[in-house]
């Protein structure tokens, strides 16, 4: 299992909420994120454990950050 630290952030740019899970995959990640996002969340950062940016969701669309 996978560790996938998940950021919630408002349209002031502001962390919501943040949480820690353990997924399989990056998909199942994002799924659970937009499942569970708080109400005003825009943004939705998945990361690593050390801290990577792996993916962000923005406007109902996921990017990958695969550098």
């Amino acid at each position: 299992m996978s560790v996938y630290n998940i950021m919630y952030i408002n349209d002031l740019n502001k962390t919501i909420k943040s949480e820690t899970v353990f997924m399989k995959c990056l998909k199942g990640a994002k799924i659970s994120s937009s499942s569970f996002a708080p109400f005003f969340t825009v943004k939705i950062e998945l990361r690593d454990i050390v801290g990577k940016l792996l993916a962000t969701k923005e406007n109902n669309i996921w990017v990958n950050n695969e550098k």
